[in-house]
């Protein structure tokens, strides 16, 4: 799942949203959480989507969502609310973002870590 990290989904609580999923995330090792810069749907942050499913979901709050987004994420459950509506070519243009981003931080995760100290 990839959490908008926009000025105006912080504004909106998008801080305290990624931080209940990275708790509830820690035994869940089939999902993971990505920060994104911003989505473009400032009105309706703070926004969270699914990827590759490719679903946005917008005006969310710890407290009461961010459980609903894990099943979501951990389970396929439905959502329960209506996505958000991208025009099409902004979704598209975020959906080839978040697969470069996600498969950069696939290939960093898999490179085996070299220490480097620089003296």
């Amino acid at each position: 799942m990839v959490v908008c990290r926009g000025p105006h989904c912080r504004e909106r609580g998008a801080l305290p949203l990624r931080k209940r999923l990275v708790e509830l995330l820690r035994d869940k090792p089939d999902a993971r959480l990505v920060g994104y810069a911003c989505f473009g749907q400032c009105d309706f942050g703070p926004n969270v989507a699914f990827y590759p499913e490719g679903a946005w979901y917008g005006g969310l709050v710890a407290g009461s969502d961010a459980e609903r987004v894990v099943k979501h994420a951990t389970t396929g459950e439905a959502f329960g609310q209506a996505p958000l509506s991208l025009p099409e070519p902004e979704r598209t243009e975020h959906l080839q973002n978040i697969a470069e981003l996600v498969r950069t931080l696939e290939r960093d995760r898999a490179r085996p870590r070299r220490w480097w100290w620089p003296f």
